[in-house]
């Protein structure tokens, strides 16, 4: 069984919910117990969101400061907000256009530059997920994330859009 704690953060109308969704759905087809929790109250208006997604055995959804194994950021800014909650060694991916002072180049994508450009500007969550599956750290197979998806999918349109965002993520390694 995988033992990973995530944290998943942006901003409203990026994806974070379906991202933490996608994730669970993973842990689900693995077998693997999962908790989550959502906090999304300005979401509508742009405003932060954090999901925090548990995969293992464990009874509360709440991710404390420096335990997270994984932060992954969908808005550059919300990295400060939310960086005290990774754990000594543990990984921060980030969705950002410039550099980042303390994080190395690896850990960095403009993923929403590459959405654009590929004509998929609401899937910047699945280009950056596609990416992420690709990392050492990440819990669940890019193979796994892409039967994830077919199975959340509520269209053959929606899926090949989505599939394919993925796939341009995966690229990016």
């Amino acid at each position: 069984m995988t033992d990973c704690k995530l944290m998943i953060a942006g901003l409203g109308g990026q994806g974070v919910v379906f991202l933490s969704r996608l994730i669970s759905q993973a842990a689900l087809l693995a077998g693997d117990d999962f908790i989550t929790y959502e906090s999304h109250g300005m979401a509508m208006r742009g405003g932060s969101v954090t999901s925090q997604v548990k995969i293992g055995n464990y009874n509360s959804p709440l991710i404390g400061h420096d335990s997270a194994d994984i932060l992954l950021v969908l808005a550059a800014g919300e990295y400060e907000r939310n960086r005290h909650f990774v754990r000594p060694g543990g990984t921060c991916l980030v969705n950002s256009k410039q550099a980042l002072a303390d994080l190395p180049p690896e850990c960095l994508l403009k993923a929403t530059t590459i959405a654009v450009d590929n004509n998929l500007p609401k899937a910047v969550n699945l280009v950056f997920s596609g990416w992420a599956a690709q990392h050492q750290a990440f819990p669940y197979s890019f193979e796994l994330m892409q039967e994830a998806v077919k199975t959340m999918a509520v269209s053959p349109a929606i899926e090949t859009a989505n599939l394919k965002a993925l796939e341009i993520g995966r690229q990016q390694t």
